[in-house]
């Protein structure tokens, strides 16, 4: 392993350095290095090791150091966040630090709004600062460990856009977020994200209750953070209703698409003016599909299941046990060891799914089920996924827009079915009506119920 070095004090890169995690070292290192005149002869000086004392040169664990780069969070004082590098070499940590400096500055909204010191009085709470100590609260950055709490990227991107919508709302009326305190905010305000969201983007009513949600979370949050003195401008908004169309894949229509599935039909052209060229086949995508028909389970579910999530009964395949992401996430760490993991019973179809997946040789171990590039993230691969879906699903020309979501809509409205109300057992779910209104398709169990005979003769 080749030994990881630093510049001097004055040409190293602000806040790089080098961390010994040798347990009995824990030494940061500023710089490794440096030339000093002496007498006017030039002479080397090396920093010293933290276990003996000897020059770093000597130190005999290098494979225990590693680049550390620390960032200051704007709008603080003296604020920081850092981070372990996966750089080997001095210049790839340069440009590691450089991104992560960029993602810690895109994180909060406005870095010439100084975030708000706790004990500072309410009155002086102003929107702009009290949205980017939200964000950084959301990213678990300078939060008390029992606070901390897992949230996506994608969740916290949602919410800083809508942040900035409600931002920019304002501002069409004249209004300087800079410049306004928490304690001004009013229903003309509500008022006027409420008309923006509707007029201006003409979002549907769900993005609509989407957005507004946001901003009553926000609220919420701030209010009690900064104790401030105020009702919540949010509590008001109603939801806007929401139509609820729960629709199901058919199987003409799953046949078809699998079959659609091909390198050839693969191409696609984005964006507004149609000239992005994408090929949205992906090797596994037949699979990951079949797998969502029969498992209803959720992308990130999908991706993660192993073979030796195969369980038995009398030496049989009987159930694939999933651990309940979902919930897990809900919970947080240190509060979801008791959630139960997801039981997924094998019908003959995932059975039939499984062996040509290589069950019999796959069996037990520790492999995923499907071959996808591990070394792309999760986010991605169920991006692909559901592009993919979407993309193949509209060659077919049905007039329906279905997704890869309603893979899960089909298979717990067919469960339903077939297990009326104990399918809340499998897809742990509380109660029969978050069941019915959320995923059932009432025309699978409509059509069933033809040969329904009311006296039988």
């Amino acid at each position: 392993m080749t030994k990881k070095k630093l510049p001097t004090r004055n040409k190293k890169h602000k806040g790089l350095m080098i961390y010994c995690a040798n347990n009995k070292c824990k030494k940061y290192f500023t710089w490794t290095e440096q030339t000093l005149e002496v007498d006017g002869k030039t002479k080397q000086k090396h920093a010293t090791c933290g276990v003996s004392g000897h020059s770093y040169t000597r130190c005999k664990s290098i494979d225990k150091h590693v680049f550390k780069a620390r960032v200051h969070i704007p709008g603080t004082a003296k604020g920081t966040i850092s981070r372990t590098l996966k750089a080997e070499t001095y210049n790839d940590a340069v440009l590691e630090a450089i991104a992560f400096e960029k993602e810690v500055k895109d994180k909060v909204l406005d870095v010439n709004v100084p975030l708000i010191p706790k004990k500072q009085m309410h009155i002086h709470v102003y929107l702009a600062s009290a949205q980017s100590a939200y964000i950084l609260f959301l990213e678990n950055v300078n939060v008390a460990d029992h606070l901390k709490k897992e949230r996506t990227e994608k969740h916290v991107k949602e919410v800083a856009k809508s942040l900035m919508q409600f931002n920019e709302a304002l501002k069409k009326k004249g209004i300087k977020k800079k410049l306004l305190r928490m304690l001004q905010i009013n229903d003309d305000h509500v008022g006027y994200f409420h008309s923006y969201l509707l007029n201006e983007k003409q979002y549907a009513n769900k993005t609509y209750n989407n957005k507004i949600g946001v901003l009553r979370s926000f609220f919420a949050w701030a209010i009690m953070e900064f104790e401030l003195n105020m009702n919540n401008p949010f509590s008001k908004a109603r939801n806007r209703t929401v139509n609820k169309r729960n629709d199901s894949i058919t199987m003409p229509e799953y046949k078809a698409l699998l079959k659609a599935i091909n390198p050839e039909n693969g191409i696609s052209y984005e964006g507004k003016d149609k000239k992005t060229k994408r090929n949205r086949y992906k090797p596994w995508l037949k699979s990951a599909i079949e797998l969502g028909l029969h498992t209803g389970g959720r992308r990130e579910e999908i991706i993660i299941l192993k073979w030796n999530m195969v369980k038995y009964v009398n030496s049989e395949p009987s159930y694939l046990e999933v651990p309940n992401l979902k919930v897990e996430r809900g919970k947080g760490i240190g509060f979801n060891d008791d959630v139960p993991p997801k039981i997924i019973p094998i019908t003959v179809d995932l059975m039939e799914l499984l062996n040509r997946l290589g069950f019999k040789e796959k069996k037990d171990t520790n492999g995923y089920l499907l071959d996808m590039n591990r070394e792309t993230s999760p986010n991605v691969l169920m991006e692909q996924m559901s592009k993919g879906f979407s993309h193949f699903y509209k060659l077919l020309e049905t007039g329906k827009s279905i997704q890869f979501k309603h893979l899960r809509k089909t298979y717990i409205s067919y469960m339903k079915l077939a297990m009326g109300s104990e399918t809340g057992d499998l897809t742990s779910h509380a109660s029969d009506q978050v069941i019915d209104k959320n995923y059932v398709d009432q025309r699978i169990i409509a059509n069933a119920q033809k040969k329904f005979k009311l006296f039988k003769s």
